[in-house]
Protein backbone atom coordinates (compact mmCIF):
# COMPACT_ATOMS: atom_id res chain seq x y z
CA UNK A 1 0.00 0.00 0.00
CA UNK A 2 1.16 3.51 -0.69
CA UNK A 3 -0.26 6.76 0.62
CA UNK A 4 -0.31 9.23 -2.25
CA UNK A 5 -0.95 12.32 -0.09
CA UNK A 6 -2.49 13.51 3.16
CA UNK A 7 -5.75 15.29 2.40
CA UNK A 8 -6.92 16.57 5.78
CA UNK A 9 -6.84 16.35 9.54
CA UNK A 10 -10.28 15.92 11.13
CA UNK A 11 -11.26 17.09 14.59
CA UNK A 12 -14.49 15.93 16.24
CA UNK A 13 -16.24 18.28 18.67
CA UNK A 14 -19.67 18.54 20.32
CA UNK A 15 -20.15 22.21 19.30
CA UNK A 16 -19.35 22.70 15.62
CA UNK A 17 -19.95 26.44 15.29
CA UNK A 18 -18.01 27.37 18.44
CA UNK A 19 -14.97 25.41 17.29
CA UNK A 20 -15.06 26.86 13.77
CA UNK A 21 -15.26 30.35 15.26
CA UNK A 22 -12.22 29.67 17.47
CA UNK A 23 -10.15 28.29 14.60
CA UNK A 24 -11.06 31.30 12.46
CA UNK A 25 -10.47 34.01 15.06
CA UNK A 26 -7.47 32.54 16.90
CA UNK A 27 -5.69 30.35 14.33
CA UNK A 28 -6.62 32.29 11.20
CA UNK A 29 -8.08 29.25 9.40
CA UNK A 30 -10.62 30.11 6.68
CA UNK A 31 -13.90 28.17 6.39
CA UNK A 32 -14.50 27.24 2.76
CA UNK A 33 -17.31 24.64 2.83
CA UNK A 34 -19.87 23.21 5.24
CA UNK A 35 -22.43 20.41 5.19
CA UNK A 36 -25.18 18.81 7.25
CA UNK A 37 -25.79 15.19 6.30
CA UNK A 38 -28.04 13.33 8.79
CA UNK A 39 -28.01 10.21 6.61
CA UNK A 40 -24.22 9.99 7.09
CA UNK A 41 -24.49 11.12 10.71
CA UNK A 42 -22.18 14.07 10.12
CA UNK A 43 -22.15 17.86 10.16
CA UNK A 44 -18.90 19.53 9.25
CA UNK A 45 -16.86 22.46 8.04
CA UNK A 46 -13.72 22.37 5.92
CA UNK A 47 -11.15 25.06 6.68
CA UNK A 48 -8.07 26.15 4.76
CA UNK A 49 -4.83 26.17 6.75
CA UNK A 50 -2.64 29.16 5.78
CA UNK A 51 0.41 28.01 3.85
CA UNK A 52 -0.69 24.37 3.63
CA UNK A 53 -2.08 24.13 0.11
CA UNK A 54 -3.72 20.76 -0.46
CA UNK A 55 -4.01 19.99 3.26
CA UNK A 56 -7.15 21.15 5.09
CA UNK A 57 -8.58 21.02 8.60
CA UNK A 58 -12.03 19.49 9.09
CA UNK A 59 -14.26 20.10 12.09
CA UNK A 60 -16.93 17.43 12.50
CA UNK A 61 -19.95 17.01 14.79
CA UNK A 62 -22.60 14.30 15.00
CA UNK A 63 -25.84 14.66 13.03
CA UNK A 64 -28.78 12.48 14.03
CA UNK A 65 -29.18 10.21 17.05
CA UNK A 66 -27.41 7.13 15.62
CA UNK A 67 -24.25 8.83 14.39
CA UNK A 68 -21.01 6.86 14.96
CA UNK A 69 -19.44 10.21 15.77
CA UNK A 70 -21.77 10.58 18.74
CA UNK A 71 -20.62 7.17 19.96
CA UNK A 72 -16.99 8.33 19.67
CA UNK A 73 -17.75 11.44 21.73
CA UNK A 74 -19.56 9.38 24.35
CA UNK A 75 -16.58 7.03 24.60
CA UNK A 76 -14.34 10.08 25.16
CA UNK A 77 -16.49 11.57 27.90
CA UNK A 78 -18.06 14.13 25.58
CA UNK A 79 -14.69 15.76 24.94
CA UNK A 80 -13.57 16.64 21.44
CA UNK A 81 -10.28 15.60 19.94
CA UNK A 82 -8.40 14.58 16.82
CA UNK A 83 -10.61 12.00 15.11
CA UNK A 84 -8.70 10.92 12.00
CA UNK A 85 -6.22 11.79 9.28
CA UNK A 86 -7.61 11.67 5.75
CA UNK A 87 -5.34 10.34 3.02
CA UNK A 88 -5.51 9.42 -0.66
CA UNK A 89 -4.21 6.09 -1.97
CA UNK A 90 -3.67 5.17 -5.66
CA UNK A 91 -5.86 2.04 -5.40
CA UNK A 92 -8.38 1.69 -2.56
CA UNK A 93 -9.19 -1.97 -3.22
CA UNK A 94 -5.51 -2.92 -3.21
CA UNK A 95 -4.99 -0.95 0.00
CA UNK A 96 -7.89 -2.71 1.71
CA UNK A 97 -6.56 -6.09 0.61
CA UNK A 98 -3.18 -5.34 2.16
CA UNK A 99 -4.73 -4.08 5.38
CA UNK A 100 -6.70 -7.32 5.62
CA UNK A 101 -3.54 -9.39 5.03
CA UNK A 102 -1.86 -7.51 7.89
CA UNK A 103 -4.74 -8.16 10.29
CA UNK A 104 -5.98 -4.56 10.29
CA UNK A 105 -9.75 -4.33 10.69
CA UNK A 106 -11.84 -1.48 9.32
CA UNK A 107 -13.70 0.71 11.81
CA UNK A 108 -15.94 2.57 9.32
CA UNK A 109 -16.35 3.29 5.63
CA UNK A 110 -18.48 3.39 2.50
CA UNK A 111 -17.74 0.53 0.07
CA UNK A 112 -15.98 1.74 -3.06
CA UNK A 113 -15.51 5.27 -1.67
CA UNK A 114 -13.51 5.34 1.57
CA UNK A 115 -12.46 3.21 4.50
CA UNK A 116 -11.37 3.98 8.06
CA UNK A 117 -8.85 2.02 10.12
CA UNK A 118 -6.02 2.40 12.59
CA UNK A 119 -2.82 1.89 10.61
CA UNK A 120 -0.66 1.07 13.64
CA UNK A 121 0.56 -2.51 14.22
CA UNK A 122 -2.64 -4.31 15.31
CA UNK A 123 -0.92 -6.28 18.07
CA UNK A 124 -0.40 -2.99 19.93
CA UNK A 125 -4.06 -2.00 19.88
CA UNK A 126 -5.67 0.96 18.19
CA UNK A 127 -3.57 3.93 17.08
CA UNK A 128 -4.27 6.99 14.95
CA UNK A 129 -7.30 6.52 12.71
CA UNK A 130 -6.83 7.07 8.99
CA UNK A 131 -9.57 7.52 6.41
CA UNK A 132 -8.42 6.36 2.99
CA UNK A 133 -9.95 7.18 -0.38
CA UNK A 134 -8.95 6.29 -3.90
CA UNK A 135 -9.30 8.26 -7.15
CA UNK A 136 -12.79 9.21 -8.25
CA UNK A 137 -14.26 10.54 -5.02
CA UNK A 138 -13.48 13.44 -2.72
CA UNK A 139 -16.04 12.92 0.05
CA UNK A 140 -14.97 10.99 3.15
CA UNK A 141 -16.92 12.69 5.93
CA UNK A 142 -20.49 12.98 4.70
CA UNK A 143 -19.44 15.96 2.58
CA UNK A 144 -20.99 14.66 -0.65
CA UNK A 145 -22.87 17.94 -1.22
CA UNK A 146 -20.99 20.72 0.56
CA UNK A 147 -22.08 24.34 0.45
CA UNK A 148 -19.46 27.03 -0.10
CA UNK A 149 -18.85 29.42 2.78
CA UNK A 150 -18.57 33.10 1.71
CA UNK A 151 -15.27 34.77 2.68
CA UNK A 152 -15.34 36.77 5.88
CA UNK A 153 -12.96 39.26 7.46
CA UNK A 154 -11.33 38.40 10.79
CA UNK A 155 -10.47 41.62 12.60
CA UNK A 156 -8.92 40.12 15.75
CA UNK A 157 -5.19 39.24 15.75
CA UNK A 158 -4.51 35.61 14.88
CA UNK A 159 -1.59 33.30 15.59
CA UNK A 160 -0.20 33.91 12.10
CA UNK A 161 -0.01 30.22 11.20
CA UNK A 162 1.91 29.64 7.97
CA UNK A 163 1.95 25.82 7.83
CA UNK A 164 0.78 22.60 9.42
CA UNK A 165 4.21 21.09 10.04
CA UNK A 166 3.63 17.64 11.54
CA UNK A 167 1.45 15.24 13.46
CA UNK A 168 3.02 13.49 16.45
CA UNK A 169 2.10 9.97 17.53
CA UNK A 170 3.12 8.31 20.79
CA UNK A 171 4.34 4.70 20.62
CA UNK A 172 6.33 2.35 22.85
CA UNK A 173 9.13 1.79 20.30
CA UNK A 174 9.85 4.50 17.74
CA UNK A 175 11.94 2.25 15.49
CA UNK A 176 9.29 -0.46 15.38
CA UNK A 177 6.64 2.02 14.29
CA UNK A 178 8.98 3.70 11.80
CA UNK A 179 9.75 0.33 10.16
CA UNK A 180 6.03 -0.51 10.12
CA UNK A 181 5.03 2.77 8.44
CA UNK A 182 7.91 2.50 5.96
CA UNK A 183 6.84 -0.98 4.93
CA UNK A 184 3.11 -0.28 4.99
CA UNK A 185 2.89 3.16 3.44
CA UNK A 186 6.33 4.33 2.30
CA UNK A 187 7.09 6.78 5.11
CA UNK A 188 10.78 7.79 5.09
CA UNK A 189 12.79 8.54 8.24
CA UNK A 190 14.78 11.78 7.98
CA UNK A 191 15.71 12.84 11.53
CA UNK A 192 15.90 11.32 15.02
CA UNK A 193 17.15 12.34 18.44
CA UNK A 194 20.19 10.56 19.80
CA UNK A 195 19.20 7.76 22.17
CA UNK A 196 20.39 9.67 25.24
CA UNK A 197 19.40 13.20 24.15
CA UNK A 198 16.46 13.44 26.60
CA UNK A 199 15.96 11.60 29.92
CA UNK A 200 12.24 10.90 29.40
CA UNK A 201 11.73 10.55 25.64
CA UNK A 202 13.21 9.83 22.22
CA UNK A 203 11.70 10.73 18.87
CA UNK A 204 12.13 10.59 15.12
CA UNK A 205 10.62 12.34 12.11
CA UNK A 206 9.19 10.65 9.01
CA UNK A 207 8.38 12.22 5.66
CA UNK A 208 4.99 11.28 4.23
CA UNK A 209 4.95 10.78 0.43
CA UNK A 210 3.22 13.56 -1.49
CA UNK A 211 2.76 15.75 1.59
CA UNK A 212 4.42 18.71 3.24
CA UNK A 213 3.15 17.33 6.56
CA UNK A 214 5.63 15.15 8.44
CA UNK A 215 4.97 12.41 11.00
CA UNK A 216 6.76 12.43 14.35
CA UNK A 217 6.98 9.39 16.62
CA UNK A 218 7.77 9.86 20.31
CA UNK A 219 8.58 7.03 22.73
CA UNK A 220 9.14 6.95 26.51
CA UNK A 221 12.57 6.66 28.15
CA UNK A 222 13.53 6.35 31.79
CA UNK A 223 11.21 6.44 34.79
CA UNK A 224 7.99 8.46 34.98
CA UNK A 225 8.05 9.52 31.32
CA UNK A 226 5.15 11.75 30.34
CA UNK A 227 4.80 9.64 27.20
CA UNK A 228 4.36 6.46 29.22
CA UNK A 229 1.56 8.15 31.15
CA UNK A 230 -0.01 9.32 27.88
CA UNK A 231 0.15 5.81 26.40
CA UNK A 232 -1.46 4.28 29.50
CA UNK A 233 -4.40 6.70 29.17
CA UNK A 234 -4.79 6.94 25.40
CA UNK A 235 -2.90 4.13 23.72
CA UNK A 236 -0.84 4.81 20.59
CA UNK A 237 -2.82 7.93 19.73
CA UNK A 238 -1.87 11.29 18.29
CA UNK A 239 -0.05 13.24 20.98
CA UNK A 240 -0.04 16.70 19.37
CA UNK A 241 -0.24 18.66 16.13
CA UNK A 242 2.39 21.29 15.28
CA UNK A 243 1.96 24.56 13.38
CA UNK A 244 4.61 27.02 12.24
CA UNK A 245 3.98 30.73 12.86
CA UNK A 246 5.45 33.65 10.94
CA UNK A 247 6.12 36.02 13.86
CA UNK A 248 6.77 34.71 17.38
CA UNK A 249 5.94 37.88 19.29
CA UNK A 250 2.77 38.43 17.27
CA UNK A 251 1.66 34.83 17.91
CA UNK A 252 2.12 35.18 21.67
CA UNK A 253 0.34 38.54 21.63
CA UNK A 254 -2.60 36.89 19.83
CA UNK A 255 -2.70 34.20 22.54
CA UNK A 256 -2.87 36.90 25.22
CA UNK A 257 -5.54 38.80 23.27
CA UNK A 258 -7.74 35.70 23.13
CA UNK A 259 -6.93 34.59 26.72
CA UNK A 260 -5.22 31.44 25.45
CA UNK A 261 -2.37 30.47 27.81
CA UNK A 262 0.76 28.69 26.57
CA UNK A 263 3.19 26.43 28.42
CA UNK A 264 6.49 24.55 28.13
CA UNK A 265 8.26 27.30 26.19
CA UNK A 266 11.70 26.51 24.76
CA UNK A 267 14.16 28.38 22.59
CA UNK A 268 17.59 27.77 21.14
CA UNK A 269 20.01 28.36 18.31
CA UNK A 270 20.98 25.90 15.57
CA UNK A 271 23.62 26.76 12.94
CA UNK A 272 23.49 30.35 14.16
CA UNK A 273 19.73 30.67 13.62
CA UNK A 274 17.20 31.08 16.44
CA UNK A 275 14.11 28.95 17.04
CA UNK A 276 11.31 28.91 19.63
CA UNK A 277 8.36 26.70 20.49
CA UNK A 278 5.48 26.45 22.95
CA UNK A 279 2.27 24.48 23.53
CA UNK A 280 -1.45 25.24 23.87
CA UNK A 281 -3.50 22.94 26.11
CA UNK A 282 -6.29 20.83 24.54
CA UNK A 283 -8.85 22.63 26.73
CA UNK A 284 -8.19 25.73 24.60
CA UNK A 285 -8.30 24.04 21.19
CA UNK A 286 -11.24 21.64 21.20
CA UNK A 287 -9.33 18.62 22.49
CA UNK A 288 -6.06 18.70 20.49
CA UNK A 289 -2.70 19.49 22.08
CA UNK A 290 -1.18 22.14 19.79
CA UNK A 291 2.50 23.01 19.44
CA UNK A 292 3.58 26.31 17.88
CA UNK A 293 7.07 26.97 16.57
CA UNK A 294 9.01 29.74 14.88
CA UNK A 295 12.42 29.52 13.23
CA UNK A 296 14.75 32.19 11.93
CA UNK A 297 15.82 30.00 8.99
CA UNK A 298 14.01 27.03 7.42
CA UNK A 299 14.84 23.64 8.89
CA UNK A 300 16.73 24.65 12.03
CA UNK A 301 13.95 23.95 14.55
CA UNK A 302 13.00 20.44 13.51
CA UNK A 303 16.59 19.25 13.79
CA UNK A 304 17.55 21.35 16.81
CA UNK A 305 18.14 18.17 18.83
CA UNK A 306 18.26 15.57 16.06
CA UNK A 307 20.74 13.62 13.96
CA UNK A 308 20.43 11.89 10.61
CA UNK A 309 19.32 8.23 10.83
CA UNK A 310 21.85 5.52 10.24
CA UNK A 311 21.49 3.96 6.78
CA UNK A 312 20.10 0.42 6.98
Amino acid sequence: MRIYRIDHVAQLVPDLDAQVSKLSKVFGFRPVARWDNPDAGTRGVRLEIPGSWGHTWLVLSPAGTSSPLRTWLDEHGGRGGLHHVGAEVPDLDAALSELSDRGIKLTDGVPGKWAEASLSPPEHGSGVLFRLRGPGTLAMCGDDSPVAVPPSIVEDPTLGVVALDHICQAFLDRDELARWYADLAGFVQVWRTADDEHPDMADLVLNVPGSSICWEVIMPRGKDSFIEKFLSRNGAAAHHVTFQVADWDAALEACRHHDVPTFDDEQGVTDGAAWKHTFIHPKQTGGVLVQLFWEERPGVWVRSDKVAPVAR
